[in-house]
């Protein structure tokens, strides 16, 4: 892989999001030599630190500005024109759509405009068009409302869904609520009344995290799929509800058909990852989601010879499309980060023992962020992590001396 020593013979790439997804793009396209920016937009963000990144930029109001990315892209179109503009979470995928027409006097037009993108980000949309081609959803009990959570059929446990899940995320730091009971959801449903988010109250599908299958590819103007690629999930962060933080290859093909069908319905082009989770009750693959951009573990179809950052790059600015098929690598990926930490926190709890958690680095395996040749984010994530741990802890003493002052001898509830 090629660094810093690139000369910017090719039109580059704009890298929004600097997560683990956003360092394999960098890296997917560095690596045939394309020109790099990343423009962060959480504290945590890492891909900016990549020795391959040629120009970085913070831009944290990503993800409550909708014009804060619009406006840094026209204010860099004199030395950026022609770059691919690539997505890697929702907040960024939203506004290239929702701004298509504006962004592509300068910028390829990788996104589709909102009335395609806008069903594959709002829950409500999606279930209704899979539906309607016969692809099995979670049942849903209606909106989360108090009229809906008092309903009498419901069959607890049960989700409350976002229909925006970036939106919910941002006000609660979390993908969703769980409710045992039916207080628990009258609560739950209060809270997100209150926030005025729209959510669902969706069937908890039961079963492990590796019950969660992916089939991602890539389609082209023609809708015509360049790459395909499925996965199935390990371990997830944090377990049961959470992203991966372990995945590994298959060969599963019989998602193949539902996935494109879905796509096709919608009008999507580009990069796309259909999530299924096969549901232990009945024996029937549900639809749970589809990340429309560089999903989190796209780095293990990478290590299998399937480029998706470099396919956009091909298509949209060398107008050379290109066809890629998966090699016989049969591994995990890893975000080595994520899965110690969730390890020791969950150990016990995820119904897994010292074998399981194991077993994954004993494998063929690629990592998340990783890299001898490109070691600075992995340092970086770690530092980062070792820093909240040590204010997590002195927070907890802090708090324990404090408790010990007013109620000397009595257990913290």
């Amino acid at each position: 892989m090629r660094g810093r020593s690139v000369t910017h013979r090719k039109p580059g790439a704009v890298v929004v999001g600097g997560g683990a997804n956003g360092l394999a793009a960098v890296r997917a396209l560095a690596a045939h030599g394309i020109p790099v920016a990343v423009v962060a937009t959480k504290r945590q963000d890492i891909a900016q630190h990549s020795r391959f990144v040629d120009e970085r930029h913070w831009l944290p109001q990503v993800h409550s500005d909708e014009e804060a990315l619009p406006d840094l892209l026209e204010r860099l179109a004199d030395r950026w024109v022609g770059r691919l503009v690539l997505p890697t979470n929702d907040h960024a995928l939203a506004t290239l759509a929702r701004h298509h027409d504006r962004l592509a006097r300068a910028y390829p037009p990788v996104v589709p405009p909102w009335e395609v993108t806008g069903p594959l980000l709002v829950k409500d949309r999606l279930y209704a068009v899979a539906e309607r081609l016969g692809i099995d959803v979670p049942r849903s009990y209606g909106p989360a409302t108090r009229r809906s959570a008092e309903a009498p059929d419901i069959a607890f446990p049960v989700l409350v869904k976002p229909v925006e899940s970036h939106l919910f995320h941002e006000r609660f730091r979390r993908k969703l609520f769980v409710a045992a009971d039916r207080g628990e959801l009258l609560e739950a449903v209060d809270r997100v009344v209150a926030a005025g988010i729209m959510a669902e109250i969706l069937d908890l599908i039961p079963g492990p995290d590796s019950a969660c299958h992916n089939y991602t590819v890539y389609l082209d103007a023609r809708a015509e799929p360049l790459a395909e690629f499925p996965f199935r999930k390990l371990r997830k962060s944090p377990p049961f509800y959470g992203v991966a933080r372990v995945a590994e290859t298959t060969g599963k093909l019989d998602l193949r058909e539902r996935t494109l069908d879905l796509l096709r319905a919608l009008g999507w082009r580009g990069i796309a990852s259909a999530e299924y989770k096969l549901d232990p009750r009945d024996g029937r693959y549900r639809l749970m989601d589809v990340n429309a951009r560089c999903y989190l573990a796209h780095a293990l179809a990478l290590r299998c010879g399937v480029n998706y950052p470099l396919l956009a790059w091909r298509e949209h600015v060398a107008g050379a499309p290109l066809r890629m098929r998966p090699n016989d690598w049969r591994g995990v990926w890893i975000h080595e980060q994520s899965d110690i930490l969730y390890m020791l926190r969950f150990h016990g709890r995820e119904g897994l023992g010292v074998a399981d958690y194991v077993a994954p680095y004993r494998r063929p395996k690629t990592f998340a962020v990783w890299s001898r040749q490109d070691p600075r984010p992995a340092l970086v994530e770690w530092a980062a992590a070792f820093a909240t741990a040590r204010r997590m802890l002195r927070s907890a003493a802090e708090r324990e001396e404090v408790r010990q002052r007013v109620q000397p001898g009595f257990p913290e509830a």
